[in-house]
């Protein structure tokens, strides 16, 4: 065993094996960087492809989770509204020029404001402006019907969970008794 070792030592001494080597080390990752996988533009379009009523009744089911967790019961009705739907912002250019005109002391300036928005290929051809951000639409109220709502401590607690999990004020949310 010991003598098979010392061959290979021996071998591995030799530069223009090394060298070799080398270059099949360097091939062999350069080879793997080419045969990666591209994230599609349909994965991202999954991820900021909810609209302003599927966010809106993940909201109105996290509620009722909530408000379960505190009152033990599930007859609860919550509904949310919203202010406005989905606001996207767009990457654009913004180009400008300026002139000033100075003629028999007279002078006169003009500017030229020309806007577009960045733009990328998609999967099948086409192109489509490049999304930078997605703002979810901000809460305009909830209103909870549930069993003990009349109860004024069971209410407060609802009303502070809920003005804390949605970052709003508790003038916004209604609790009310229900059978």
């Amino acid at each position: 065993m010991n003598s098979i070792l010392i061959k290979y030592k021996e071998k591995l001494k030799n530069p223009k094996l090394l060298i070799i080597i080398g270059i099949a080390g360097i091939l062999l990752i350069f080879l793997s960087g080419l045969g990666g996988k591209e994230e599609t533009p349909a994965k991202t379009q999954t991820v900021t492809g909810i609209t302003a009523e599927e966010y809106r009744e993940k909201l109105q089911k996290d509620i009722k989770q909530i408000v379960k967790g505190i009152t033990g019961s599930n007859k609860i009705t919550v509904v949310v509204t919203l202010e406005s739907g989905m606001k996207y912002k767009y990457a654009d250019i913004t180009e400008g020029a300026s002139t000033d005109k100075t003629e028999d002391n007279t002078t006169s300036s003009s500017s030229e404001l020309k806007q577009g928005y960045i733009t990328v290929k998609t999967a099948d051809g086409g192109e489509e402006a490049l999304l930078v951000t997605t703002q979810m639409p901000e809460v305009r109220g909830v209103a909870i019907v549930c069993l003990g709502g009349d109860n004024e401590v069971i209410a407060e607690k609802i009303k502070n969970t809920v003005t804390a999990a949605l970052n709003i004020t508790s003038q916004r949310v209604h609790i009310a008794g229900g059978n």
